[in-house]
């Protein structure tokens, strides 16, 4: 619950939200200027020129305007981000991205059996029940205690792009889901690993898929539901991969959805977070105006049935800092996390993160209990009080630094 930022992430927000340069089209003098410091000089996380030389400029301009670095790069403009791009992966765009998989990697004869995808072993979304116990028995996991020192790698798959993994894999059906950091979902045989099936997201998706059955018009299916790093919520077909629905959950530029959904009883549960916290490094952004909220959708539509804000009153213009910018509040109060239910209260709980500005709020690193049906809030406990905090406390200006900032 409390916040945790690299030292890279906040080295790297720091190089692409400077001062914009004279000449915006000339990536060697961005990157020179503004980018090798990190890359360059081996920060923690922060590929190295040679990780970039080994990219493609669509994925690397993927990442700076719908992927990890979309907060970081967002007051950058698209001539700006189109120039480093070409320029740190030495490539044009003339020079297409192709992310689709080599004919060798994908399954072939007939897909299986995936009537119910739930009837044998799995372990499906982030908490493996409604209640997030993430504990599975054995006779499920088909393990023993005994057994583990002898398991050894059956099959490995890379993503094609990416340096990192952060989606947690769900199992289903025989087959293994997980999302990648460029937005593609894969549908992977649990035996092989070859493809069954793949879809190209609109952002990066680094929580894990959750399988469950839905009643659509035309009969019920299982759906693969999702949610990614631009605050959109997907519904696909779990054994073919055709998009069913897709609904934007939170309008605001920087939203995002981290944490896995939840299904229970039709709909949805997301929780919406935002990269506003390290957006507001520089001196001239007017910091901060996202807040949480947690969402319920109609799982079979898409349709939003409730949303319930973290903060209930929006942000309102509070001070100017020293560099005269207009400062606003309050903000932040993000859930970053997965749901739980209790079916028997009828109840939902979600934790939230830090405010990004003053004031600080009562429902800032708190646990919340809201009602299930309509989304009221039925109790918060804060645990650390007064946590108003962004990443521009870390930095030698710290003209966006809230007041009521704490160690």
């Amino acid at each position: 619950m409390r916040r945790f930022i690299h030292s890279a992430v906040v080295c790297i927000a720091l190089i692409f939200l400077t001062a914009g340069l004279s000449l915006a089209e000339d990536g060697a003098t961005i990157y020179t200027e503004s980018c090798a410091m990190c890359h360059d000089g081996g920060s923690d996380r922060a590929p190295s020129r040679e990780a970039l030389r080994q990219m493609s400029p669509d994925r690397v301009l993927a990442a700076l305007e719908s992927g990890p670095m979309i907060s970081m790069a967002n007051r950058r403009s698209p001539a700006e981000r189109r120039a480093l791009a070409e320029f740190v992966t030495g490539k044009s765009f003339a020079q297409p991205l192709d992310t689709t998989p080599a004919p060798k990697a994908l399954c072939t004869g007939a897909p299986g059996n995936f009537a119910n995808p739930l009837a044998g072993p799995v372990w499906n979304g982030w908490g493996v029940t409604s209640s997030n116990t993430r504990y599975q028995g054995a006779a499920a996991a088909g393990l023993t205690a005994a057994s583990v020192p002898r398991l050894k790698v059956r099959w490995a798959f890379g993503f094609p792009g990416d340096l990192s993994a952060n989606a947690q894999p769900v199992v289903a059906g025989g087959r293994v889901f997980v999302g990648s950091p460029s937005g593609l979902v894969y549908s992977l045989s649990a035996a092989t690993g070859c493809i069954h099936w793949y879809f190209q997201a609109a952002s990066g998706v680094r929580a894990a898929v959750t399988i469950a059955r839905i009643e659509t018009g035309s009969g019920a299916r299982f759906a693969a539901f999702f949610g990614d790093l631009a605050a959109n919520v997907y519904a696909l077909d779990a054994a073919t991969g055709k998009l069913l629905w897709k609904t934007k959950i939170d309008n605001y530029p920087l939203a995002r959805a981290t944490g896995s959904v939840v299904f229970y009883n039709g709909r949805l549960y997301v929780g919406v977070a935002s990269g506003e916290e390290i957006a507001s490094v520089p001196a001239d952004y007017e910091c901060c105006r996202f807040r949480g909220s947690l969402v319920a959708l109609n799982a079979a539509t898409g349709d939003q049935v409730w949303r319930t804000y973290t903060i209930t009153e929006e942000a309102q213009p509070t001070r100017k800092n020293k560099a005269g910018t207009q400062m606003w509040g309050p903000s932040g109060a993000p859930i970053w996390t997965s749901p739980a239910i209790d079916p028997q209260r009828n109840v939902l709980y979600v934790t939230t993160g830090d405010n990004y500005s003053d004031p600080p709020t009562a429902n800032s690193d708190a646990f919340m209990a809201l009602d299930r049906d309509t989304g009221k809030i039925l109790w918060s406990r804060q645990v650390t009080a007064a946590d108003a905090y962004n990443s521009a406390c870390r930095m030698p200006d710290k003209a966006n630094c809230p007041r009521f900032e704490r160690p």
